[in-house]
């Protein structure tokens, strides 16, 4: 049951899990300002320090579908509520961690609720009963990642300067706190659609049995490779190519999140005009044409960063347009379909920046730009092949009723 709050508090339920999704781009990208003075504080060499992102990336990417089915039978709040619970306990301890073992433990943990907001928060927005506020929800769901990069890394870096490495991790507890209480209080009761919901192995079973949704699983898979492994490395490139500050050209990053921010909510507009289906093509088109150009265009550092836009629009665009198609493909077990989606999402985060790191490392920057754009082809022809063709995914459906357990 709700919390009763007065009418001038009440806070759509969207809105609320965009905070918690933001919560967790915040957590996702803070650290990479940070990085030298945990080591610094903690005493650890800077490549110790640096498993605290794959600590916090691996458990997104392997116990989301664990997870997946909770949101299915007990209710995308309760899953909500207890990822939350999880990522702000774990939030406090990162915060205060004495040292680097401690830290390492505290980040798994963040990623443990990770794996279970995430797929919660997009399924909640599936289950909309309207195409139209699904279509805007995916929007605005996805439009608080990018909104983290523009946001997070410059809180973080300047609560850091202010008062330690520590305070950008408090950053990112307060808004965990925050992402809980509206969560608990605005969400609604909203699971399973069947009167009986599936069980955890049937779940599985159904979903690794259903070829049409594991081949749809592919396209975020190979979509996001070189997209994702790239962006770990622009910073770098900027430094290098242009002889930029490394402290000046992390901001460079903000231009991904600015242009990411603004795509992502135009797409949730637009995908009842275009369909989500041409959305992802014209993403991935974007994605292939900026790395086609970031080779032409090295230099001039204008051209470089406005590219880098061209690969935010399309990559941003084309994000709540694949989370809305996957959705789609299953109603009653629309929670571990998302967390297989969020799963294939984090493990090409942790296959892309290993490999375009040994390409840089062994070949340059240019010989990374033109992989990325094989990938783009791979994908482009991949979602052509297998994304379902028409404008509307879904139509209008009955709504929810309130689940079991919440």
């Amino acid at each position: 049951m709700r919390l009763p709050l007065p009418r001038s508090v009440m806070v759509s339920p969207i809105w609320a899990l965009a905070i918690a999704v933001f919560a967790v781009g915040m957590d996702t990208f803070i650290v990479v300002g940070v990085l030298p003075e945990v080591a610094r504080d903690l005493d650890e060499p800077i490549a110790a320090v640096g498993l605290i992102a794959s600590a916090y990336a691996l458990p997104m990417a392997l116990l989301a579908p664990v997870f997946g089915p909770l949101s299915d039978r007990r209710g995308r709040r309760t899953a909500m509520v207890a990822g939350l619970t999880i990522f702000t306990i774990a939030a406090t301890i990162s915060m205060l961690a004495p040292n680097l073992t401690i830290l390492l433990i505290a980040r798994g943990l963040n990623g443990v609720g990770s794996a279970i907001i995430m797929p919660a928060a997009y399924a909640y927005a599936g289950d909309l009963p309207v195409r139209r506020e699904r279509d805007r929800a995916m929007g605005v769901l996805a439009s608080a990642f990018p909104m983290a990069t523009l946001l997070g890394m410059p809180l973080g870096t300047l609560a850091s300067m202010v008062a330690g490495w520590r305070a950008a991790l408090a950053l990112v507890t307060v808004m965990s706190i925050v992402a809980l209480l509206l969560v608990r209080v605005a969400c609604s009761s909203s699971g399973p659609r069947a009167e009986k919901p599936v069980g955890y192995l049937a779940s599985y079973r159904s979903i690794l049995t259903d070829r049409s949704g594991l081949v749809l699983l592919t396209v975020p898979l190979v979509w996001f490779i070189a997209p994702i492994g790239l962006f770990t490395y622009f910073a770098a490139f900027i430094h290098v190519t242009y002889d930029v500050p490394t402290t000046q050209a992390g901001l460079s990053l903000m231009v991904i999140g600015a242009v990411g921010a603004v795509a992502s909510r135009v797409s949730g507009r637009m995908m009842g005009v275009i369909g989500a289906r041409s959305a992802v093509l014209y993403a991935i088109s974007a994605f292939g044409l900026a790395s086609v150009l970031m080779v032409q265009t090295a230099g001039s550092l204008p051209l470089s960063i406005a590219v880098m836009g061209l690969w935010a629009s399309g990559t941003w665009f084309g994000m709540p347009a694949i989370q809305a198609i996957i959705a789609a493909h299953s109603d009653r077990l629309r929670g571990t379909m998302m967390a297989f989606n969020s799963s294939a999402i984090n493990l090409a985060g942790v296959i892309g920046p290993a490999l375009m790191g040994a390409i840089i490392a062994g070949a340059g920057f240019e010989a990374a730009f033109r992989t990325g754009t094989l990938f783009a082809v791979g994908a482009f022809t991949l979602a052509w092949l297998v994304l379902p063709r028409g404008k509307h995914i879904e139509p209008d459906r009955p709504p929810m009723p309130e689940a079991v357990g919440d």
